[in-house]
């Protein structure tokens, strides 16, 4: 066998692996809505629960609707509106957010008033927790689910 063939290909291996390696962390296409329902337990009122009643002794546990909207997207870096609604209640809350981790499938968000934390499985399913914490006068969320990709 001719060995310039050899070392050629094994060159040429060597030159392809690291390109290929670069294509498998390219950064997901996250944006689009993504719908879902809230999971939280709530101490304090306000925010996107005007009406939650929940104390340290006996908080509340609420569901709404819940829509992700990301609109934007720059590399790892997006942002987006979140949509919470049910019990005659509706509020929009503005986010940035970016994706993390050496797959750039792990992300973070903070909106106006607290952070989110999650995962991107199969990109099509975000499951994340959201919390803040208000202190003594304000509410106290955390509140973890997941939401599908609409579109």
């Amino acid at each position: 066998m001719n060995w310039s063939i050899i070392r050629n290909l094994g060159i040429a291996a060597l030159i392809a692996y690291p390109a290929s390696s670069i294509g498998a962390d390219q950064t997901p296409d996250v944006k689009g809505k993504w719908m879902g329902k809230t999971h939280t337990i709530l101490v304090g009122k306000g925010g996107h629960w005007p009406k939650g009643r929940g104390t340290w002794d006996k908080p509340a546990l609420l569901e709404k609707d819940l829509v992700i909207d990301i609109k934007g997207q720059d590399g790892r870096r997006f942002w987006g509106v979140t949509t919470l609604s049910g019990a005659g209640e509706k509020t929009d809350e503005p986010f940035i957010g970016a994706l993390t981790g050496k797959d750039n499938k792990s992300f973070v968000f903070a909106d106006t008033d607290g952070y989110w934390n999650g995962q991107l499985d199969d990109n099509d399913k975000l499951s994340f927790c959201y919390m803040h914490t208000g202190g003594k006068t304000t509410s106290t969320v955390v509140s973890c689910t997941e939401v599908k990709r609409t579109r």
